[in-house]
């Protein structure tokens, strides 16, 4: 394992085990067995050091996608890729530690590090091109182009469900039921009624896979590279 993994790998834990707030970069080095300057070799800030895990994280779940959708062209459906991407997320503490943590360390990753303004951007024109085929294929009840509200729509309707924590009531709904109710809720107010055409699946799936390979190689890129 290289030292980039070693450090990321000792930050994670660290997270997970105290919170992002009572972590310094000494106790990262510490456990990682390297001094703090060479943590700081590759990683600007605390900030950016924790940038780097959420990226490494955000790797696996593009994958995991990504593998679901060559096996069955179904999970090109904006409801299965929803319901798809929660699973992913709920079945590693450490992504669904850093999305329902503190929301400043969030919000400062996400515009205060270099690291995270390219994650940002990125994701920005996924959903873009994401949508925009969907929409052609008959997959997506609004067209993007003319509907500017739609991606805040979705993303504040899923929100409660990534961070759970804020809706009590699904306290008592194990993780496959939760994950159903997003995809419901999904499918009623984004997708077109009626079942999916299995043909229109079938041609959206080799698109939004090539929207995943370019999305885990700009991921991959903003990692520091191992020495």
């Amino acid at each position: 394992m290289g030292r980039v993994a070693q450090m990321l790998d000792a930050a994670g834990d660290l997270l997970l085990a105290h919170g992002y707030r009572r972590v310094t970069v000494e106790d990262v080095a510490r456990r990682a067995g390297v001094g703090k300057g060479t943590v700081y070799l590759h990683f600007a800030s605390k900030l950016e050091l924790f940038a780097g895990v959420l990226v490494r994280e955000s790797v696996e779940v593009t994958a995991e996608l990504l593998a679901a959708l060559r096996a069955d062209p179904a999970e090109a459906a904006l409801d299965a890729t929803m319901r798809r991407t929660f699973l992913a997320v709920q079945h590693r503490p450490l992504t669904r530690a850093l999305l329902a943590g503190d929301v400043e360390v969030l919000g400062a990753i996400a515009t205060d590090t270099k690291t995270g303004l390219e994650v940002v951007t990125d994701k920005s024109e996924f959903s873009r091109e994401h949508f925009a085929l969907l929409h052609r294929q008959g997959l997506l009840a609004d067209d993007p182009a003319t509907t500017p509200d739609l991606y805040y729509r979705l993303g504040a309707a899923s929100i409660g469900f990534f961070v759970d924590h804020l809706v009590p009531a699904g306290a008592g709904m194990d993780v496959t039921a939760r994950a159903d109710a997003l995809a419901a809720v999904v499918r009623a107010g984004f997708t077109p009624p009626g079942e999916p055409d299995p043909a229109a699946l079938a041609a959206a799936a080799p698109g939004l896979a090539a929207l995943y390979e370019r999305t885990l190689d700009h991921l991959t890129a903003a990692l520091p590279e191992e020495p």
